[in-house]
């Protein structure tokens, strides 16, 4: 399975778990990245997280010593943005973060009846009545975007609930279909990959939660790889089709090793 890794010329990255856990560092974060740099291979980073502007990752980047440009990270909010262009929407409402909400405003008409597009993100603040208003505001040719599918997001000793708990029950209460955009829909993969010019066979993603990460790479015929950083495996995984890293040090040595170094 590691054979791959010699042709391997490009990594998408999973953020949380694998560069940082919340504020706390992680080793090997700049290493691994100066190593990539030396041999051109190229990266990016994919977050499902909709709440922070691609400056807030770069801050948190740089503390652990990875200086890289925003263009090479990626939220769903501003792989949202995209999906909204590429279908010429015009009109649309947000129930998300202050960020999303002015991220997308800031591009499209807000719209509080029968809107084009309802877009769904987290945060905390978020109370039944948003919920229920937001509900209230969808008409029959509305189309429902989502930032991501993760029904809880676990942090230090407790979980936090995430988008996926509003996407059940708006979807529950309109019988809509809602449309993914973050990681494991391939939606957000397929944008990297074009605008990087990659082929899915030489691209691997590293990631530490095997919902999104993994089967998202998966259904993108992309190489999956599981790092040991940051959240355990689910028991119901038996079938370890995937590469296994204990962390990002490890990572860049079996690489220096596939490379013939």
């Amino acid at each position: 399975m590691y054979e791959i890794l010699k042709d391997i010329d490009f990594i998408i990255f999973d953020l949380d778990g694998v560069f940082y856990r919340e504020d706390e560092k992680i080793e090997g974060t700049k290493a691994i990245i100066d190593f990539l740099d030396s041999q051109k291979i190229e990266y990016c980073f994919f977050t499902n997280n909709s709440n922070y502007k691609t400056s807030r990752y770069k801050d948190k980047l740089l503390y652990g010593g990875v200086d890289v440009s925003e263009n090479r990270i990626f939220t769903t909010t501003k792989l949202i943005e995209h999906y909204l262009f590429e279908n010429f929407a015009d009109n649309i409402y947000v129930l998300g973060s202050m960020q999303l909400q002015e991220s997308l405003y800031s591009k499209y008409k807000k719209s509080e009846e029968n809107p084009e597009y309802v877009i769904i993100g987290m945060e905390n603040e978020i109370t039944l009545k948003d919920i229920s208003n937001t509900i209230n505001l969808i008409g029959e040719n509305t189309k429902i975007i989502a930032a991501n599918p993760d029904k809880l997001i676990p942090l230090k000793g407790r979980f936090e609930l995430e988008c996926g708990v509003i996407n059940s029950i708006i979807s529950q209460f309109t019988n809509k279909e809602i449309k993914i955009i973050g990681k494991p829909n391939t939606y957000g993969y397929e944008t990297i990959l074009k605008k990087f010019n990659k082929q899915s066979h030489k691209t691997m993603m590293i990631g530490d939660t095997y919902e999104t990460d993994i089967l998202g790479a998966k259904n993108s015929k992309i190489n999956p790889a599981w790092i040991k950083t940051g959240n355990d495996l689910p028991n119901y995984v038996v079938k370890k089709d995937f590469m296994i890293f204990d962390s990002l040090i490890d990572l860049k040595k079996r690489l220096e090793k596939a490379k013939g170094f």
